[in-house]
């Protein structure tokens, strides 16, 4: 392939990882509007429906945005032979794992926010 072609593709990719973020913040301004308006509201089943539903799509979009994130960055790389045979300390090592980790932080976080406005509920007279 051509350097035009990886940078093509390295581009796509990147592109779909930012598609990714879109996504990642419908879900969770979705799940945190659900929380704040009705989790009070809602029983034990329904609760756990929708957050092994959100678990799920969040595990998925986590995975795909940080999956596109490192073969973005490692097409990047085939652009430039010199830079071909980087090695772990480059940013498709790191900048990956720092998406997956940030977006596991926001999933903790939008679980404990269901926690508490359900814990409300319980402690409101």
């Amino acid at each position: 392939m051509s350097p035009y072609e990886y940078a093509d593709l390295a581009q796509s990719t990147f592109g779909n990882a930012i598609s990714s973020f879109a996504v990642i913040l419908s879900i969770v301004s979705g799940y945190l509007i659900t929380a704040y308006l009705v989790g009070a509201k809602l029983n034990r089943t329904q609760v756990t429906i929708l957050t092994t539903m959100f678990l799920l799509v969040m595990g998925l979009l986590t995975w795909s945005m940080s999956a596109y994130t490192y073969w973005g960055y490692f097409w990047s790389t085939l652009v430039n032979p010199e830079t071909a045979g980087q090695s772990l300390m480059s940013p498709r090592a790191w900048i990956s794992g720092a998406v997956a980790i940030l977006n596991l932080f926001t999933l903790a976080m939008c679980l404990l926010f269901m926690w508490n406005v359900r814990r409300a509920k319980a402690t409101a007279p």
